[in-house]
């Protein structure tokens, strides 16, 4: 208890450290010791990193300086619990299959057992980390893996570039509401499946692109497959234009293939341009009932093509695409109309639509809540009262 009594007050000294501080490249090592060159365990690092026991003598815990790049192999704690507490630099934690966490001072991880992971120092900083083990069964071991090689390494930013790093209070305040507060409200409405589909769909909506970078390979751990995503981004292209697409199915292209998804995706397609039209209209009825049946040749003359275009190529060329369902098409629709705003004509169409698909009032609420943290409150004001409105007329 002493040692980590001794311990928490030296963090709470060391977040008290000035911002400035935190972002030099060296660490003080005045306040958190160096140690000694961890030759022990060199074979399982690349880098440097050094070794001081804090309660050597009772076998407590340990801080650990890694040099700028230096990080550990992957490895798993078999029957055992790792908790890293980062109190000096930046660096990174990464466990298989997830979203990998910044670790800057104050930052602590419990690593489960079983987990397959690495931790290590950011490119462009030192970091110290006071480790130790809880929760020790009988047989507990180590089990070092492959070397993070420079390609896995490389693919992780600077840590100067690190909202969580440059902006923590402002993030840590937004990642709880977003994706704690929120999450919770809606849970009963949206399983993560389609809540960061929907996530998805309304950041090409609002062209949150850096948001979208950040959010996809999440999707993917959640079970957007990737095929779904290229879907999302493909049917926005209806709804937004190629202008504003063609920069999220460049990132999707990037981020699939560092994933290692082969390129190109399996075929979707299911209309050719002799059979679009009429299979393009069987989808408009099937969204918005019947008298969308000869909507294609509908209007003034001078402008009829664009209805013919809507049953073509927006529905034919689109919504007849395997990968989706119509539901989930609809679904998209809405947050695609909802998060650019200035379309409420067109919104309240396809709240209709979502209505006449399955997708009821709730469930339209649910999703419009889900997004409000990336669109902000006007836009989810302007989409509820649509919602409103089109549920009031039914």
């Amino acid at each position: 208890m002493r040692i980590i009594t001794t311990i928490i007050a030296l963090l709470l000294a060391v977040s008290n450290i000035n911002a400035q501080e935190n972002m030099k490249e060296n660490v003080d090592f005045n306040v958190w010791p160096k140690g000694e060159l961890n030759t022990a365990y060199a074979k399982y690092f690349i880098g440097n990193s050094y070794l001081a026991p804090l309660d050597a003598e009772n076998g407590g815990p340990v801080n650990v300086t890694f040099e700028p790049r230096c990080r550990n192999n992957w490895h798993i704690h078999h029957k055992s619990v790792q908790v890293l507490v980062c109190v000096a630099g930046h660096g990174w934690y990464v466990e298989e299959g997830k979203k990998p966490v910044a670790l800057h001072p104050g930052v602590v991880v419990a690593i489960p057992a079983e987990a397959k992971h690495w931790h290590g120092a950011a490119k462009d900083s030192w970091m110290q980390h006071i480790t130790y083990m809880t929760k020790v069964e009988e047989g507990a071991s180590n089990e070092w893996l492959e070397p993070v090689t420079d390609a896995e390494y490389d693919k992780l930013p600077a840590s100067n570039t690190l909202l969580s790093v440059t902006d923590a209070e402002y993030m840590q305040r937004f990642d709880d509401f977003a994706f704690d507060e929120v999450v919770e409200q809606v849970k009963t409405h949206l399983d993560d499946h389609t809540r960061y589909i929907c996530y998805l769909a309304t950041l090409l909506g609002c062209q949150g692109i850096d948001e979208y970078r950040e959010l996809l390979p999440e999707a993917l751990v959640k079970g957007v497959t990737p095929i779904e995503v290229k879907e999302i981004v493909y049917q926005a292209t209806a709804y937004l234009g190629m202008g504003r697409v063609r920069p999220f199915l460049t990132a999707t292209n990037e981020i699939l293939t560092a994933h290692g998804i082969a390129l190109p995706l399996a075929s979707q397609q299911t209309t050719t341009k002799e059979t679009r039209r009429e299979a393009g209209t069987k989808v408009q009825v099937g969204c918005f009932g019947d008298g969308m049946r000869d909507f294609w040749k509908s209007g003034p003359e001078d402008s009829r093509h664009i209805n013919k275009w809507l049953a073509d190529n927006c529905f034919g060329d689109y919504y007849t695409r395997t990968g989706l369902n119509l539901k989930m098409r609809e679904l998209i629709t809405f947050c695609f109309l909802a998060a650019q705003g200035g379309c409420e004509p067109q919104l309240k169409g396809h709240i209709a639509g979502n209505f006449h698909v399955g997708n009821d009032k709730d469930i339209l609420i649910a999703v419009i809540s889900s997004n409000l943290p990336f669109i902000g409150y006007p836009r989810t004001l302007n989409a509820l009262s649509c919602i409103r409105s089109v549920e009031s007329d039914k």
